[in-house]
């Protein structure tokens, strides 16, 4: 996805429905026998979480740099994360993972 402006991304996650912890399992099956459209639905379904996480940034490193670190953290998450093994919700793993890159992102900026 390629996005113009923070606002635009906003806008464009806010519909985006979220995936129940079984349909993520079945999800995971399928991207762990190869199939790279499940991946990919995977990464778009916690968008909305992504755009969460920048709202609630500093004003000042609200960025698409912002946007994109972040968007690259979910990736990673989904990449690293064991959906058919862990016992804690992918979004706890998700959600260690962004305030990790917020952190570093204002980090950078000082």
């Amino acid at each position: 996805m390629l996005f113009i402006s923070v606002e635009d991304f906003l806008s464009q996650v806010s519909g985006i429905k979220h995936l129940s912890r079984d349909e993520e399992k079945a999800l995971a099956q399928r991207m762990n026998a190869g199939d790279r459209t499940a991946r990919e639905a995977l990464v778009r379904s916690r968008l909305p979480m992504v755009a969460s996480y920048v709202q609630r940034a500093p004003q000042t490193i609200r960025t698409l740099r912002t946007v994109y670190a972040c968007i690259a953290a979910l990736e990673k998450s989904v990449d690293c994360f064991n959906f058919l093994q862990n016992s804690e919700p992918f979004v706890h793993h998700l959600g260690w993972r962004l305030r990790q890159c917020i952190t570093r992102c204002i980090a950078d900026r000082i």
